[in-house]
């Protein structure tokens, strides 16, 4: 049994190191958000955007002519802003504004479809999930009201994973355009299946945005070898 572990992996590590296997740079730019659910000692809630990136190396390997597998690892900038709170009476209220700036390594894992041929212009679309891994982050707080007549006033900032727990996956859709060069254009959109709030609160991240990259890999331009014989037909 070992042994055919071995050979097939043998056999896969073969086929991706002799196939039009594609590797480079890619940055994006968006926006995060989360999906947010406070706790029952509260009554309203409301999220809000904030400005998200990426940048990192992916990979892009052939299955067939059209199926693809990209993968990839990037630093990735997420969070949001968040507004909760209630009221009882004029006497007894309480309003919180929230901030969470965080810090990811994400790994995504997409099956990707290809028009066309290698080499050439073509469009795809794929679908996957995203693993991720809180490095750092803040979680900034201001809160004020009334308890009983007597009024508070609250600053404080604390590591984000206090309140999050660190490991994180989502499911991840994506769409563009691969010039014959190698450089590409896409959409990304990664939405978290997996609350990481560590209290009663439900938090789940969300990011999209637009992404350029470029592929670099060996005879990933089909074009190539028509290009050399016609250069060698004028010699």
């Amino acid at each position: 049994m070992n042994k055919i572990k071995l050979l097939f992996c043998l056999l896969l590590l073969s086929t991706v190191v002799h196939a039009q296997f594609g590797f480079g740079p890619e940055v994006g730019i968006g926006a995060s958000n989360m999906r947010f659910i406070p706790d029952n000692a509260f009554t309203t809630s409301s999220a809000n955007n904030i400005p998200s990136g990426r940048i990192g190396c992916m990979i892009d390997a052939p299955f067939t002519q059209h199926i693809y597998f990209q993968s990839g690892l990037f630093l990735s900038q997420k969070g949001h802003k968040r507004t909760y709170g209630f009221r009882v009476s004029d006497s007894t209220y309480e309003s919180v504004d929230r901030s969470f700036n965080l810090t990811y390594i994400d790994l995504p894992l997409a099956i990707v479809f290809k028009t066309g041929e290698q080499g050439k212009g073509r469009m795809f679309l794929g679908a996957g999930a995203t693993m991720s891994y809180l490095l750092t982050g803040n979680d900034k707080l201001h809160a004020q009201g009334k308890y009983k007549d007597t009024a508070f006033n609250v600053n404080a900032t604390a590591p984000a994973d206090d309140l999050l727990r660190k490991f994180d996956i989502g499911a991840t859709f994506i769409a563009g355009y691969e010039l014959p060069t190698g450089l590409l254009f896409k959409i990304y959109y990664t939405s978290g299946v997996k609350d990481l709030g560590k209290t009663s609160e439900v938090d789940k991240n969300r990011m999209w945005g637009v992404a350029v990259g470029y592929t670099f890999g060996r005879d990933r331009n089909i074009n190539k070898d028509t290009e050399e014989l016609i250069d060698k037909s004028k010699d």
